[in-house]
């Protein structure tokens, strides 16, 4: 993409954050919450054989409910690209290779920087405390779960969009093998999200799948409903073990937690309701 035109998409991601979030360009954000806010009926399907489903004649986006949940978010942040990018009705297939096509392009460098702007990247290595040259596969995955999104969308961003590192950097971070990564985060060997959290993590709500675990680096409490259970008291592991939204804290921090059923089928605002006694 030329540089022009990606200086506009950028523009244009910045900006549809800003005007229907009210959201700072340094804070990660949750792209569902966006597509409410702009007026869409979101709706996750059981199509595995598609990513997603951007209807401009019925404010429609549809996400497939198969796929992992950073890929999901990441979907919905490319349908919203589609729309403000005036590029009209789209299927998109998953595709082993990615997309050459022009608007297909267009759509994944906006939901990149709609998701993950430079000055939040920049923001989040700060507070989490790493340089970019030093960040290991192990700090991508951490840092990714932030954001929402992929490992391997978080690291081809970091180097493809933003510059942050080189080739050789790269290379070497697209050899981390995520079980593995997994492990060394929590000791379990587990194919479930971790999600390895602290004081660095501003502002956004957790959002996890029923089977997901939390990992911190000192013990948190709850206040709301009962939604998780403990895995392992040395360790401070939390599984999420029901739907439903809950708050975990401790004496310095605090957050919400969004946990919604193992491939939820259905319309967004009902994601996160708690299971019916």
């Amino acid at each position: 993409m030329e540089k022009i035109r990606a200086a506009q998409v950028t523009a244009k991601a910045l900006k549809t954050r800003k005007t229907f979030l009210g959201v700072s360009p340094h804070l990660a954000i949750c792209p569902y919450a966006l597509c409410e806010a702009m007026g869409f009926d979101l709706r996750f399907v059981n199509i595995p054989s598609f990513e997603g489903m951007y209807v401009a004649s019925q404010n429609l986006v549809l996400i497939s409910a198969e796929r992992p949940e950073g890929r999901k978010h990441f979907t919905c942040a490319h349908e919203i690209g589609h729309h403000v990018l005036g590029h009209g009705t789209i299927i998109d297939e998953i595709l082993e290779c990615g997309s050459s096509n022009e608007e297909e392009l267009e759509a994944d460098f906006f939901a990149s920087m709609l998701l993950m702007p430079s000055s939040a990247i920049t923001r989040s290595m700060i507070r989490y405390g790493i340089e970019a040259n030093n960040l290991t596969p192990k700090d991508c995955y951490i840092l990714a779960k932030y954001f929402g999104v992929s490992y391997q969308a978080f690291i081809t961003h970091i180097y493809s969009n933003l510059r942050l590192f080189n080739y050789r950097h790269y290379q070497t971070l697209k050899k981390g093998n995520l079980p593995g990564i997994r492990f060394e985060i929590c000791g379990l060997d587990t194919k479930q999200q971790i999600f390895s959290i602290g004081d660095w993590w501003e502002e956004k709500a957790l959002e996890l799948e029923v089977g997901n675990y939390i990992v911190t680096d000192q013990p948190l409490l709850v206040d709301g409903p009962d939604l998780l259970e403990i895995e392992d008291v040395q360790k401070n592991i939390l599984k999420a073990k029901s739907p439903g939204i809950t708050r975990v804290y401790n004496g310095t921090w605090s957050r919400f937690v969004k946990i919604s059923r193992h491939k939820f089928q259905g319309f967004y605002q009902y994601k996160y309701d708690e299971e019916e006694e």
